[in-house]
Formats: structure tokens, sequence, C-alpha cells
């Protein structure tokens, strides 16, 4: 399941992964690498800590945990599109789906 909702601190919107089945956990590196394939800025990649990406105009933080922040977005369906892409790449899409 896919929990999209907006954080008012950071300004933005908090994207959480959930699965009954087993932990999300996600590879930043791996889900780096197929972010770039797909055209998205790898700006920052810190292995299991924290991947920034510029996705659509917007700076994204991805963390091993299948949290995502994506800053100044207030859009909650826009925001549950790019985490899909997201974990599409961190191979975790079918668990949170």
């Amino acid at each position: 399941m896919i929990i999209a909702k907006p954080c008012t601190t950071m300004r933005g919107i908090v994207i959480s992964g959930y699965s009954w089945e087993r932990p999300v956990k996600i590879d930043l590196t791996r889900t780096a690498q197929c972010l770039r394939e797909r055209g998205y800025t790898v700006k920052k990649l810190i292995p299991g800590m924290m991947l920034i990406v510029e996705m659509e105009g917007y700076e994204t933080s991805v963390y091993p945990s299948g949290k995502i922040i994506i800053k100044l977005l207030e859009d909650s369906m826009k925001g549950r599109e790019m985490a899909t892409a997201i974990y599409d790449c961190a191979g975790v899409l079918e668990v949170v789906s």
C-alpha cells in the first residue's frame, strides 16, 4: 500500500510504502542506477542512507525504509505517481501495490 500525505514542516509530500507480507527495503544504489537510466538526475547518493533525485522539477529524497519526501510538491496524486516510478526501480512495486 502506498500512502501519500502532505508534510507541513518540509513543505511537500511524504510517501510511504507498506506491505503486510514482507518489510519494504530499498537498495538505493540499484534504484539510483535505474532512475538514471530512465532519464532522472541523481543529485546525491549515500549508500544505505539517502538518495536525492531530481524528478519532474522536484527534489526527491528516498530512504532505505521506503520513505520518500518530495519537496515543494502539493499534489498527493502526483506524488503517488512519482513514488510508483521509484518503487518500480527499487523492485518493490509489486510488494507495496
